[in-house]
């Protein structure tokens, strides 16, 4: 068996089919006109149940209560009112909660600039007090050592 006849022979038999013709019902088709045939078909098929689905939508829609419609609308733009009004209020009830915090804030820092201001004022009073101290130990020192000194140069003090 030769591959490459086999493979000639199957292309030729491929290359008839496009003259080959098949009967039915009396009248002659090829297979290229079939497929043409059935390609046309399942189009109007295919048109047929689009044109199907919207008419059922079509209805659907027909058959709707414009008042019920209607009514929930207007009872949706309601709710959407008092919520926005619960926004507004919400909203406002923020901004002075923001505002306390804020005061309260400012407040607090007052008093700790206060007690700041209070305790740099004590610690300057203990550091000159101790500023002081230490003159005065220091002058009492000076008039010990004085004291010490001359005792000792005097020989007549014993």
């Amino acid at each position: 068996m030769d591959l490459t006849t086999d493979l000639g022979d199957k292309v030729a038999e491929i290359e008839g089919l496009v003259d080959k013709r098949i009967k039915l019902g009396g009248l002659r088709f090829t297979y290229t006109q079939l497929v043409g045939a059935f390609a046309l078909l399942s189009s109007i098929v295919g048109a047929l149940y689009a044109g199907f689905t919207m008419y059922q939508r079509l209805e659907s829609l027909a058959s709707l209560d414009l008042d019920a419609v209607a009514s929930q609308m207007s009872k949706t733009s309601a709710d959407v009112l008092r919520v926005e009004e619960v926004a507004k209020e919400i909203k406002l009830e923020l901004k002075s909660d923001l505002s306390r915090l804020r005061d309260s804030g400012y407040n607090l820092e007052n008093r700790l600039d206060t007690k700041l201001q209070s305790v740099d004022v004590r610690i300057t009073n203990m550091d000159n007090k101790l500023d002081k101290f230490d003159i005065e130990l220091d002058a009492t020192e000076e008039k010990l050592m004085k004291r010490i000194q001359q005792s000792l140069d005097n020989p007549l003090s014993n």
